[in-house]
């Protein structure tokens, strides 16, 4: 679509303007905002927005599914790790 615009009013819409006699010249300008106006309104009515459109969708998880995921997500990665806290004076505290 953007392809045919182009190629719409760059080199035919010109190229009219350069065939038709000097008082059709505003034709050429009838021809160029036309199709714009319909260029605008078919790219707006293409990319309007639609009431069930996959990305918009917020996922439908149930408990289930949730505590499942935690179960996998959570790793003995910490596991008999403990927490050392620094005093001003660089001394560890257990």
């Amino acid at each position: 679509m953007v392809i045919c615009y182009i190629y719409f009013t760059r080199i035919i819409a010109i190229l009219l303007q350069v065939a038709v006699p000097f008082q059709w010249q505003w034709l050429y300008q009838l021809l160029v905002e036309g199709s714009t106006l319909a260029f605008f309104v078919l790219t707006g009515y293409k990319f309007q927005p639609t009431g069930n459109n996959p990305y918009l969708q917020l996922p439908q998880e149930d408990e289930e599914d949730m505590q499942m995921e935690q179960i996998m997500t959570d790793s003995g990665f910490r596991e008999g790790l403990s927490k050392v806290n620094k005093t001003a004076s660089g001394r560890e505290l257990l």
